[in-house]
């Protein structure tokens, strides 16, 4: 395994470095062997985290041979598990499940932070009115004006570590690292664009909570003495439909709660 270190400058506003906590968020991405994670490998974890407002660091986990993939895992570990939350782009999706089972499947225990803050999440109900055709890391990275040196994509990385493992060629390592390296280098600029959409009164989701379901909700918990610090007039329909659903079942954990509609977009 080799871990590489990197530090950058990263122009952030004061008001969203604060009011978004991005000191205490870690920022990550994985590459893999394919989609199955009973039977991938991950084969390279990058890191990124906040040293100040504007000094980024980075450290990447490469995996030289599969057989160091217990080894990534665990040492991405010991620096993700310090930090309360983690940043990814449709990690709640593909990169968190995977993760936890791979370490799994090494018998190991990986501790992840305890909120997942998933941009694509956060972007997808709002892309089309923000003027973008789809909503994947590249065109959200264009839509803000950023400039990627790497022009590969996950897919074709699959295929330059297959042929890394016979070759040992260098270059194809270098090629597969800065394709993740800037996946994950980009993520505060992405973070800090969904923070400024989040703030956005004027934009509405496509699949926005109903009137009828908002006034449902709010009497729901106000008669559960419950108080949650989310705009409910932002909370999607399938998100209200599985808050009222748990209520009505007289389950009222604040935590469990915000975890519902911070998942359901």
């Amino acid at each position: 395994m080799e871990i590489k270190e990197y530090k950058q400058r990263i122009n952030i506003s004061e008001d969203t470095f604060s009011s978004c906590n991005m000191n205490d968020v870690a920022y990550f991405d994985i590459e893999t062997t394919g989609f199955d994670r009973e039977h991938d490998n991950i084969i390279l974890i990058s890191f990124g985290r906040f040293l100040s407002r504007y000094d980024f660091e980075m450290k990447q986990y490469f995996s030289d041979v599969l057989e160091d993939e217990r080894e990534v895992i665990y040492n991405f570990g010991l620096d993700v598990k310090k930090y309360s939350s983690w940043c990814s782009y449709n990690g709640i999706a593909f990169d968190e499940p995977f993760i936890k089972e791979r370490a799994h499947q090494s018998n190991m225990c990986f501790e992840a932070p305890g909120h997942h803050i998933d941009l694509y999440r956060l972007i997808r109900p709002y892309y089309k009115q923000l003027g973008m055709e789809r909503c994947n890391l590249k065109t959200v990275e264009k839509h803000l004006g950023i400039d990627r040196k790497d022009k590969i994509d996950g897919g074709i990385s699959v295929d330059l570590y297959k042929e890394f493992l016979e070759s040992k060629n260098e270059n194809i390592k270098k090629t597969i690292m800065l394709h993740n390296y800037e996946d994950v280098l980009n993520l505060p600029k992405i973070h800090e664009f969904a923070c400024k959409i989040k703030n956005n009164n004027l934009l509405v989701r496509e699949d926005c909570i109903t009137e009828k379901q908002l006034k449902y909700l709010k009497i729901l918990l106000k008669k559960n003495n419950i108080r949650l610090d989310i705009q409910l007039e932002k909370v999607s329909k399938r998100a209200a439909s599985h808050v009222i659903d748990h209520l009505l079942k007289g389950e009222s954990d604040c935590d469990e709660l915000v975890n519902i509609i911070n998942n359901s977009y």
